[in-house]
């Protein structure tokens, strides 16, 4: 796609709506920058002057004319997608389609989620320009072989709980309710602005909980290391006080050290950086849509789920995480139930038998003794 100029200052001038929705996302500076690129570039390509009159709150509108503003908008955007797809490469028509979407539901244009499924299913949009692989078990012990305590509490973290390596890094205390089996991780926004509600296995505690009686070691080494150079003091309030480069710098390390470090010749980047985490995340918890909702991933499907109560969404974790054990191989406890349930209908079986031996016992000995009379 040619390199254009696009006019910020008209649009953000002119348009009440768009300055409102962008002000949102003032702390994510990558998300600021890229909705406000996609939105821009949108609006401007489509020659549309008058941003918010051409958005309009569909709930006030009778059937009939919604049915019409709808059907325009719905021409609209895939005109664009299709234009899209036909002059740019990698995420750029997904990153568009999610800036259209959540402007669009911000000002109450609804009822285009059926647009938003059909044009992500048939245009290139949501995959990744570098080629990358999801490690299998055997692998990730080879690569966490080469971890530390902090390391792997991370790394960890990011594998069963479904978070890019930015939630991870993020995260403070205030996120975590650790005193569960499968710790609580509540993240007030993803990517696409909902609250984000996750868990991490008992294994993954563990390895949590060991790290955090080390700590103040691991915080002590970093300042004494980068002490000199930082621009600002290491936030201690995170779980893991460092930025995302140390992550994956220490990432990259252990795959390097388990012989498993190779890169894309076409952008140069790793095949196993640290959202293939993510990814086995994605291919091994048990329920593809609550494997969506845990890793943040919200859908016009799963969004019910964030109503669920702690205790549900606990129950529905739990059941599905046997293939997140790394170190520990889980118990196969396939067809133990079936048994058991086997076990007592027999028990049931016998105990209705002796019920009625019991009975005919009674009834012959009352003959008994009546005739004994």
């Amino acid at each position: 796609m040619a390199k254009l100029k696009y006019n910020y200052e008209y649009y953000l001038g002119q348009s009440e709506k768009l300055k409102n929705f962008l002000d949102d996302y003032k702390t994510q500076n990558s998300t600021y920058r890229a909705y406000r690129l996609h939105l821009v570039r949108y609006f401007q390509h489509m020659d549309i002057k008058d941003v918010d009159s051409y958005i309009k709150d569909t709930r006030m509108m009778d059937k009939k004319e919604k049915i019409t503003y709808l059907d325009g908008i719905e021409k609209d955007l895939k005109n664009y997608w299709m234009y899209l797809n036909d002059n740019s490469n990698g995420k750029t028509p997904y990153i568009w389609l999610s800036a259209i979407k959540m402007f669009l539901i911000n000002n109450k244009t609804f009822e285009l989620d059926d647009v938003y499924i059909k044009m992500q299913k048939n245009g290139h949009g949501n995959y990744s320009v570098t080629n990358t692989d999801t490690p299998t078990r055997e692998e990730l012990l080879k690569i966490f072989s080469y971890s530390n305590p902090e390391s792997k509490a991370i790394f960890m973290f990011q594998l069963t709980s479904g978070q890019r390596i930015g939630k991870v890094i993020e995260t403070t205390f205030n996120n975590i309710e650790i005193d569960h089996d499968c710790p609580r991780i509540f993240y007030p926004h993803s990517k696409q602005k909902f609250r984000v509600k996750t868990r991490i296995t008992p294994e993954a505690k563990k390895i949590l909980q060991e790290y955090l009686e080390q700590r103040e070691k691991f915080i002590k080494i970093r300042e004494k290391r980068g002490g000199f150079h930082r621009q600002k003091e290491l936030d201690e309030n995170k779980l893991f006080p460092m930025n995302i480069a140390t992550a994956n710098i220490m990432w990259n390390t252990m795959v390097k050290n388990a012989g498993l470090y190779k890169l894309d010749p076409n952008t140069n980047k790793p095949v196993f950086g640290t959202h293939c985490l993510r990814r086995y995340f994605l291919t091994h918890f048990g329920d593809k849509e609550f494997g969506d909702f845990f890793s943040g991933h919200i859908t016009p499907r799963n969004k019910e789920y964030r109503q669920y109560s702690h205790e549900k969404l606990d129950e529905i974790y739990k059941k599905h995480i046997d293939e997140l054990n790394i170190f520990e191989t889980p118990v196969d406890l396939s067809g133990l139930h079936d048994r058991l349930d086997k076990k007592d209908k027999t028990i049931e079986d016998m105990q209705m038998q002796i019920n009625d031996l019991q009975g005919k016992y009674g009834d012959l000995l009352h003959k008994i003794v009546i005739k004994g009379k």
